[in-house]
């Protein structure tokens, strides 16, 4: 059972692109001052296509970050096509995180389609867990909400706040500035639940204009992991925290993080 699990991971891997991801982006993440900038929330394929739009009754939360690191309220966001979008123009030099959490919401699947999602997905984890427990047909009722961060360069100043976490329910913070790196270099990053450490946890990360992950890998004991940045571009990083839970209407929970960025060169 250990290599058949081990088999369906590479496979996953590298066979499928994510789909129903949730992820932030712009034509591009480095910008001048006095620039307007279109920020938009997709969901689907990173980079590739948004299947639909988060509607704005549905966000919990949207935070913006100055290169100050004192927190500003961005403007209220709007649906326009498949997208939720916000404009921002920055004033000042510096780097500039905006963030965005959903409420909460359920799903219910039928068993295959359940195990598909783990698999497209790279849940392992639980796919694991399940083929263990001899439940991988049961259908199941899923509550998920999803987190999103972006993180942008302001002319050439480069901020101290890349490290400071956004307050997300699962936050996936860059340990050093992404835009002190160049393509080869690995970005350390620590990821925090419900502001702890998050171990286990694997991350998949790629670029624009490919339609699978570049690398992976996993969270340590200190919820920290290093990804390396293998081109120049806008990059992704991605995770899903599922927890199986003992609730009246739901049996998991699952929570969603996208960090966005670029590397310059």
């Amino acid at each position: 059972m250990k290599n058949l699990i081990k088999a369906v991971a590479v496979l996953v891997l590298f066979s499928f692109g994510f789909a129903h991801d949730p992820w932030l982006e712009c034509d591009s993440f480095i910008v001048k001052s006095g620039q307007k900038i279109v920020v938009r929330n997709g969901n689907g394929y990173i980079y590739i296509e948004s299947e639909n739009a988060v509607t704005p009754d549905r966000i919990a939360q949207v935070v913006g970050i100055g290169p100050d690191g004192k927190e500003f309220k961005p403007d209220a966001p709007y649906v326009h096509e498949k997208w939720l979008q916000l404009d921002f123009t920055p004033k000042k030099s510096g780097n500039y995180w905006f963030g965005i959490a959903t409420k909460p919401k359920f799903i219910r699947l039928p068993g295959a389609d359940f195990t598909e999602y783990l698999e497209h997905s790279g849940v392992h984890n639980v796919l694991k867990e399940r083929a263990k427990k001899g439940i991988s047909d049961r259908d199941e009722i899923e509550e998920y909400s999803k987190y999103v961060k972006t993180y942008m360069q302001v002319d050439e100043t480069r901020s101290s706040n890349y490290d400071k976490p956004l307050g997300l329910v699962i936050d996936t913070i860059p340990l050093k500035n992404p835009y002190s790196l160049k393509s080869g270099d690995s970005l350390p990053v620590q990821v925090l639940f419900k502001g702890k450490p998050l171990k286990n946890l694997i991350l998949y990360a790629g670029a624009a204009g490919h339609e699978k992950p570049l690398t992976h890998a996993t969270t340590d004991g200190n919820g920290k992991a290093e990804i390396t940045l293998s081109e120049v571009g806008r990059w992704y990083i991605r995770g899903i925290n599922l927890v199986q839970v003992d609730k009246e209407d739901h049996s998991y929970e699952s929570y969603w993080t996208t960090l966005t960025f670029e590397v310059k060169e």
